[in-house]
């Protein structure tokens, strides 16, 4: 059996923080269902396997899906 492919959103670490922060995304041991996370992994994969979030369907539902999160920029240290 075949399994579909799909792609997986991927935002900047400020929006994953602002999401964070209002409780629309986290990391994924906050999730304790296996299934949903092997269903990912098979689904998405180029998914990093660390976050999730909500996400409006076309009737405003929200649904939880997998999110990879831009990793954070290093800076140079000012001299």
């Amino acid at each position: 059996m075949s399994v579909k492919s799909f792609a997986v959103n991927s935002i900047s670490r400020g929006e994953y923080e602002q999401l964070v922060h209002r409780g629309r995304a986290g990391i994924v041991p906050a999730i304790e269902s296996a299934p949903v996370l092997d269903r990912w992994r098979a689904e998405h994969p180029d998914w990093r396997g660390r976050h999730w979030r909500f996400i409006a369907d076309d009737r405003d539902v929200l649904r939880l899906r997998p999110l990879n999160v831009a990793r954070a920029e290093r800076r140079p240290i000012a001299a």
